[in-house]
């Protein structure tokens, strides 16, 4: 048992790594400018600012997890050949940890072959291998939800006060990295299956650590306990900051997943993960909350309900493992469960060549890649990106060099200002006297003779890039 484990954990970890090392992009800013720049900012000293840590909404745990492991890095060197496998590689294992859990829940249920279907649907699933490594507050918040649901144990009695309180905290943990999910964390802890009552109290203490933890880190790091929680709901629920961004219809979400799945394989994954809930709902459960959730909320994008994803992957794979259980009985398992995963893989190769997977798979790759290559340029005074918006880069994150990042617009105010930098990101022709080193697709890195005249970079992103009525005094 434990070698299957092992192989469908090293199965899942290696789904999630290709996105780190063989297929390097970007699904949208927050990835970088949200987590790892600020890590970046914490142990080089040197990263862009988003406004949203210029009014404190955000928290500080995933930067600081992050910065902890880029510290770790430097053990080894430094730059982000050292410290992108690590923090890559560390995100993809708590990512595969989701698998694990699916494996351990599918063997409970329906034997050793139940554990490698409900595993490997989890390690094989597209979106999951996708979204897996990426350092998004949704995505890291979904797997410590999984791990703080494992912990409860569905399925059987739990009578252990200690683990009941380490679920809890990590329970709190997922609630606190995305509130979004409070409600999913809350019908899981309050939905009336065996001793649940029993169970309340060291729960509700392990949650209440969580959100005490998470209180004194913003008043160290901002000003006041939870100062981030209570800014960011007041400037999007009261200011409605989200909605700068756009406002999507409450079926925005069920367009997505049809979209992306196709409407056959959307239903026979949503029939899968209903024949999970023969022996555990809350895990569904857990899911259709968190749609829900966000389904109420008016801006929407793909990449907040990837909790809702993994919980009903997970779903569905358990259901894939009680249908191969119950028509095999007469039989030996493997049968037909070879064949299942089989299905399984191919799904994910099908969808992955399809247009839409595949420009997710190598949206801004060009950009990514090419910014890493700056890394490695010797002699770099400054850096200018060139028909590429700040958020649409790589940051100090990937480019690493201690040396101004600019990002004019326009001709004329390129002309003005080149000698202000001798190295170019560019997206589209290099203008002169500027010569390519190095393209990656239609993005080249580019060089010019010579030092670089000083020039102090904007003052901070926020001046340039605040969002239409965020007002200064709103600041902390």
């Amino acid at each position: 048992m434990a070698t299957a484990a092992t192989v469908v954990f090293t199965l899942a970890l290696t789904a999630r790594l290709l996105p780190v090392f063989i297929y390097p992009s970007l699904n949208y800013p927050d990835e970088i400018f949200q987590s790892v720049e600020q890590a970046h900012r914490l142990v080089y000293g040197n990263g862009l600012v988003p406004w949203e840590f210029v009014y404190g909404t955000r928290s500080w745990f995933l930067p600081g997890v992050i910065a902890g492991l880029m510290e770790f890095a430097r053990l080894f060197g430094s730059g982000p050949a050292y410290y992108l496998p690590i923090v890559g590689g560390a995100l993809a294992a708590l990512g595969a940890s989701s698998a694990l859990c699916a494996f351990l829940w599918g063997q409970r249920f329906y034997g050793y072959w139940g554990g490698i279907l409900a595993g490997t649907f989890t390690a094989m699933w597209i979106d999951l291998a996708y979204f897996g490594p990426r350092p998004l507050s949704e995505v890291v918040a979904a797997h410590v939800l999984v791990i703080g649901l494992y912990l409860m144990a569905p399925g059987y009695a739990v009578s252990g006060w200690r683990r009941l309180a380490a679920a809890g905290f990590v329970l709190g943990l997922a609630a606190m990295l995305r509130i979004q999910l409070a409600p999913a964390v809350a019908l899981i802890v309050l939905w009336p299956a065996e001793g649940w009552r029993r169970n309340l109290a060291p729960l509700a203490l392990g949650g209440f650590a969580a959100f005490l933890l998470f209180g004194a880190l913003d008043w160290a790091t901002w000003s006041y306990p939870w100062e981030s929680l209570y800014r960011n709901l007041a400037l999007n629920l009261y200011y409605g900051m989200s909605e700068q961004w756009g406002i999507e219809p409450w079926y925005f979400y069920a367009g997505v997943i049809i979209t992306y799945w196709t409407p056959i394989f959307a239903v026979a994954v949503l029939a899968l993960a209903y024949f999970g809930t023969y022996r555990e709902k809350r895990i569904a459960l857990a899911a259709v909350a968190v749609f829900v959730t966000h389904s109420l909320i008016g801006h929407k994008e793909f990449r907040f309900i990837y909790p809702a994803i993994l919980l009903t992957a997970i779903s569905a794979g358990i259901g894939l493992a009680y249908l191969i259980d119950r028509f095999s009985r007469q039989s030996k398992p493997f049968i037909l469960a070879l064949p299942a995963l089989l299905v399984v893989v191919l799904t994910s190769v099908v969808l992955l060549k399809s247009a839409n997977y595949r420009e997710l798979w190598t949206r801004d790759a060009a950009v990514m890649r090419a910014s890493v290559s700056v890394s490695q340029l010797p002699d770099v005074c400054g850096i200018e990106l060139y028909g590429i918006p700040w958020f649409w880069s790589g940051g100090y994150w990937l480019m690493h060099q201690k040396v101004p990042l600019y990002w004019f617009e326009g001709e004329k105010d390129f002309a003005a200002h080149q000698d202000a930098f001798n190295t170019l990101v560019a997206a589209g022709a290099v203008p002169a006297p500027f010569e390519s080193k190095t393209c990656f697709g239609a993005v080249c890195v580019a060089q010019r003779p010579g030092s670089c005249a000083p020039l102090p970079m904007r003052q901070s992103i926020d001046q340039a890039d605040i969002p239409p009525g965020l007002t200064p005094e709103l600041k902390p």
